[in-house]
C-alpha cells in the first residue's frame, strides 16, 4: 500500500527557500564491490540508498545500528556514522546536500530512517530518473567541481534531484521527521553565508577570508563575528573552514584531481599541511577518505 502523502509541506519565506543549498553529488547503482565496513567517517552531506540485494547497516556504533534489507530504503543522517555492507550488497545510491545556509541538514532529527520501498513507489521512480541523466552527462556518476556542463544538462540533472527530494520530503513528513526551524535571520549574516557557500575551490584558497567578507558586507569584523555567533553558534572562521572541508571532500570523491592539486587549490602551503588539517577534522587522511568516502 502506498504511503499517504501529507496534506502540506513545510512553508518558508521565499528568501529562506533561496538560501537553502540543494546539490546533487552522485547517483549510481553499484553491486559486489562495496567495502564491508566503513568505520566512523564524517559526511558533510546526506544520502538515500535503496538496498537491491544483501543488506546495509548504519549507526554511530555497533550497539546502535539500523539495518536495511532488500526492498528497503535507508536514509542516512549527515555527520559521523559507521557503515557496514554485506559482501553481496547492491545499492541504488543518491547523495545530495539539502542544507541550511549554516551547513546543517534541513532534515536531521529522526534520521537515519528505514522504510519499505513499496510504501513509496514514486521515490524509486524519481531516483531512477536521475541515474540515466548522470550516466549520460557525468562520468562515473559524480558531479566534479570543475566539470563543464551546458545549461540543459545541468538543469535536467538538478530538476531530477528536486523531484526526488520532493518525494523524499513527503515520506519523511509522514514518518514524523520534520525540517529544522529557520528563523528570520540577519541580512548581513545571510549575505556572508552566501559568499562562503558560493565560493569555488580557488576562491576558498585565496580570496575568501574573515576580513574580505566583513568588508564586502560593510561591517567591522568584530561586529560581523558577534552577529554570526549569535545567529549560527559558529564563528566566521568556522564556517569558512567547514566550507573548505566540504569542498575538499567533494574534490576527493570526484577522484579527478590529485591530492597535491587539491591542497594547493585550497591555499595550503603543502600536501602535508593539507593532510594534517584534513585528518584533524575527519580522523582519516585524504587518501583514506577518497578510497572509502563514495559509499555514504
Amino acid at each position: 500500500m502506498n504511503i499517504l502523502r501529507p496534506s502540506c509541506f513545510p512553508e518558508y519565506r521565499l528568501e529562506q527557500w533561496n538560501s537553502l543549498r540543494i546539490q546533487l553529488l552522485w547517483a549510481y547503482q553499484k553491486k559486489g564491490d562495496l567495502p564491508q565496513v566503513i568505520d566512523s567517517m564524517d559526511y558533510h552531506f546526506q544520502s538515500a540508498a535503496l538496498v537491491i540485494k544483501g543488506w546495509a547497516k548504519v549507526g554511530v556504533s555497533t550497539d546502535a545500528e539500523h539495518r536495511a534489507d532488500p526492498g528497503q530504503w535507508l536514509i542516512f543522517k549527515q555527520g559521523r556514522r559507521r557503515q557496514q555492507f554485506s559482501v553481496d550488497c547492491e545499492l541504488l545510491s543518491i547523495a545530495y546536500r539539502f542544507q541550511l545556509p549554516t551547513g546543517e541538514a534541513l532534515y536531521d532529527d529522526g534520521l537515519p530512517c528505514i522504510f519499505d520501498a513499496t510504501e513509496a513507489p514514486r521515490l524509486e521512480r524519481e531516483a531512477r530518473k536521475i541515474l540515466p541523466l548522470m550516466a549520460r552527462h557525468v562520468d562515473a556518476g559524480f558531479l566534479r567541481l570543475q566539470q563543464v556542463l551546458d545549461m540543459r544538462d545541468y538543469m535536467l540533472t538538478q530538476n531530477a534531484l528536486r523531484s526526488f527530494l520532493l518525494e523524499l520530503t513527503a515520506v519523511l513528513q509522514v514518518k514524523g521527521i520534520h525540517p529544522q526551524v529557520m528563523g528570520k535571520g540577519n541580512a548581513r549574516v545571510a549575505q556572508a553565508m552566501e559568499m562562503i557557500n558560493s565560493a569555488d575551490i580557488y576562491e576558498l584558497g585565496k580570496s575568501v577570508t574573515n576580513a574580505s567578507i566583513a568588508k564586502r558586507v560593510s561591517l567591522s569584523l568584530p561586529h560581523l563575528e558577534r552577529l554570526m555567533v549569535a545567529e549560527t553558534g559558529h564563528t566566521l572562521y568556522q564556517h569558512i573552514d567547514l566550507r573548505k572541508l566540504q569542498t575538499a571532500q567533494d574534490a576527493l570523491l570526484a577522484n579527478h584531481d590529485s591530492m597535491k592539486a587539491i591542497a594547493y587549490s585550497l591555499g595550503f602551503s603543502s600536501p602535508a599541511h593539507f593532510n594534517s588539517w584534513f585528518k584533524k577534522r575527519t580522523r582519516m587522511t585524504p587518501l583514506q577518505f577518497r578510497r572509502q568516502g563514495a559509499f555514504g
